[in-house]
């Protein structure tokens, strides 16, 4: 009887161990993704405010051009 108990026990472990392992893997890339997509994130709203504050300088630029060709 003992040894059957084992055997279940160690069968139980064995299923739980199986199943966890994946379940632990997918968690940790799962976080890795999501700390890419922080970063992407973060760099495309800095992206943007760059394409803005060049996009107001040639603005600025081609505004300048205009009141020197009126000369």
């Amino acid at each position: 009887m003992e040894n059957e108990t084992i055997m279940v026990l160690l069968g139980f472990i064995a299923t739980l161990i199986g199943i966890m392992t994946p379940i632990i893997k997918l968690n940790s890339s799962i976080t890795k993704l999501n700390t890419t997509i922080d970063t992407l994130d973060k760099n495309m709203a800095k992206n943007q405010s760059d394409i803005k504050e060049h996009e107001d300088k040639l603005n600025d630029h081609e505004t300048r051009i205009t009141v020197l060709e009126k000369r």
